[in-house]
């Protein structure tokens, strides 16, 4: 966005440092920091230079890169495991700042030396801060339509619209979330005004806010937190609109503290209250929001505090209460889906239940909602025959048969047997890495279909088509390798040329699924086959006694019905 004609991201490189726009400083004063390390990084995190779910997350990858190129080559990997842990101590609420470290780890551990390490920091921290800055620019794009529906019924005039806290542009790379649509109408010329929260404790509302949008031009007044529920009794708040830290599988939504005060008098009031947030922002390990959340309690000077300028121009902090008095300062609150009209994300607009969610994140949703797991936290599996799968899966991945969709959307494993009906599976939410590494990967040491449950251990945790794989290896013991991939046009020829299939009814991540799988398998008799997953909408299996096997009747069938 643009800071006195000029236009500025939150956060960027300039040869090997990382510069912040200073938010300590703001209002009164527009200043840049410097950070050389990812020590830096971390108390510039922690004491709140930066703050903000997607900046958070960009500033986090960048920590890593800092760390990467100060790490020494002989101890590359526990330096960077260091500042990794250093960075997900300092905000534990914000989902997308472990989000990021843990992409950045993931990604960096494709790679062997040292040197190879570093520039895939490099690369993978600007993807990181320029995915951060596109999807917020679609969220704007979505949450748009909103804002044009309520302007066609008040004929031309304002829309008033209240936010808490900041989630424009200064909380993330570019944008913001929040804000990103009230911007994207603005610039439409829609007659747009802000109610703006002060946000106590730290006025995030008052300082950044207020500012961000005089920048830009927008009308807008400063009220007090405790006024917006006399605004909308009165009927001066069109929509509410908010970002959030964290959001679980079911739509609760953590943002800063007293949120939820706004969505309950939203609720009385019938005004529409909307969350606006990256796809990062999703904790999809989490279904109840009020008892899973970690909420951070911060200093309790913040309550007792508070700066602004004095008659001067001078900043001062003064206290507002008596010397002994002692203060709680919770940082968040989490917001029930139940009072939640919408979640704008970077893929659309949705309901918040995991029945909506579902429909926009049916990947990441189903792994989690769709069978029980119990993970635990173990070293990468190993095997013989690992590297040839992880070879495999490379080619797959570059044929476009297993990968991640335009929109995000993650699809497609493999896996090999390793004792009995033991197996090592790629895990979940790994379809967006071009190159997987042992770390990507999960030892499923049991499973049951009629439970759909599943218990596996690594770094990585398994996806609710680990039961798929089992059902496999259950039912043939001459199978070794089992590989899932999508295409539409492989799909739509077995078909039309009736190869063997599950039906319709056997969803993806089911346990009619699983034991429609085995039963077929077992029906079929053989230690090799080809299967097309009806009710998996493009979804094809095929299984073999070797890993090349498997994989050379995904080719057979790639090479009989054309290119994905």
């Amino acid at each position: 966005m643009n800071v006195e004609g000029r236009h500025y991201r939150t956060i960027w490189l300039k040869d090997k440092t990382v510069q912040i726009i200073n938010q300590l400083a703001l209002p009164f004063k527009f200043e840049i920091l410097d950070l050389h390390t990812a020590e830096d990084l971390s108390k510039a995190i922690k004491e709140m230079n930066l703050r903000g779910a997607g900046l958070i997350g960009a500033a986090a990858a960048y920590g890593i890169y800092l760390a990467a190129i100060n790490a020494k080559d002989n101890s590359f990997n526990d330096d960077v495991a260091k500042a990794a842990a250093m960075l997900k101590q300092t905000r534990p609420t914000a989902s997308n700042l472990a989000w990021a470290v843990d992409r950045m780890i993931n990604k960096l551990s494709c790679y062997e030396t040292a040197a190879q390490k570093r520039e895939a920091a490099f690369n993978e921290a600007q993807a990181i801060a320029d995915e951060d800055a596109e999807f917020c620019r679609r969220i704007g794009i979505h949450g748009l339509e909103i804002i044009k529906k309520i302007a066609e019924r008040k004929n031309g005039q304002k829309v008033n619209i209240l936010t808490h806290c900041n989630a424009g542009w200064l909380a993330f790379v570019d944008y913001g979330s929040a804000l990103s649509p009230v911007y994207a109408a603005f610039d439409q010329g829609i007659p747009v005004h802000v109610w703006v929260d002060e946000t106590r404790p730290r006025n995030q509302g008052a300082s950044l806010t207020a500012w961000e949008l005089s920048q830009h031009g927008i009308s807008h007044s400063l009220i007090s937190d405790n006024a917006g529920g006399h605004l909308m009794q009165h009927g001066l708040v069109d929509l509410v609109i908010t970002g959030a830290d964290r959001v679980t599988r079911q739509g609760d939504a953590a943002n800063k503290i007293g949120t939820y005060l706004k969505a309950l008098a939203a609720k009385d009031n019938n005004v529409p209250f909307y969350i606006a947030f990256p796809s990062s922002t999703f904790d999809f390990s989490m279904l109840d929001g009020i008892n899973e959340i970690p909420i951070e309690e911060r200093d309790s000077g913040e309550v007792r505090y508070i700066s602004g300028k004095d008659k001067d121009g001078s900043v001062k902090t003064v206290l507002i209460c008596p010397e002994k008095t002692g203060a709680r300062n919770w940082g968040f609150d989490v917001t029930p889906a139940r009072l939640i009209t919408g979640l704008i994300t970077e893929r659309g607009i949705c309901g918040a239940s995991q029945k909506e969610i579902l429909k926009l994140f049916p990947n990441e949703v189903e792994g989690v909602v769709k069978f029980s797991a119990e993970h635990n936290p173990g070293p990468p599996p190993d095997a013989p025959n690992l590297k040839a799968l992880n070879d495999a899966r490379t080619k797959l991945y570059k044929l476009g048969l297993l990968g991640v969709t335009k929109d995000g959307i993650g699809y497609g494993n493999l896996s090999i047997r390793y004792k009995g009906n033991q197996f090592i599976i790629s895990g979940t939410a790994t379809g967006t890495l071009p190159e997987l590494s042992p770390v990507n990967y999960c030892l499923v040491s049991s499973f049951n279909p009629e439970k759909n449950h599943v218990v596996s251990t690594g770094q990585a945790e398994a996806s609710s088509e680990s039961m798929t794989h089992g059902a496999v290896y259950e039912s043939c013991a001459g199978a070794n390798c089992v590989i899932h991939i999508h295409s539409r046009k492989i799909f739509d020829g077995m078909v039309k040329d009736n190869y063997l299939s599950v039906p319709n009814d056997a969803k993806y991540g089911s346990p009619e699924m699983s034991l429609a799988i085995g039963k077929c398998v077992k029906e079929y008799g053989r230690e090799e086959g080809q299967i097309v997953l009806l009710g998996h909408d493009e979804g094809v299996i095929a299984y073999g006694t070797t890993v090349e096997k498997a994989y050379n009747l995904i080719i057979e069938l790639y090479n009989k019905y054309g290119e994905n």
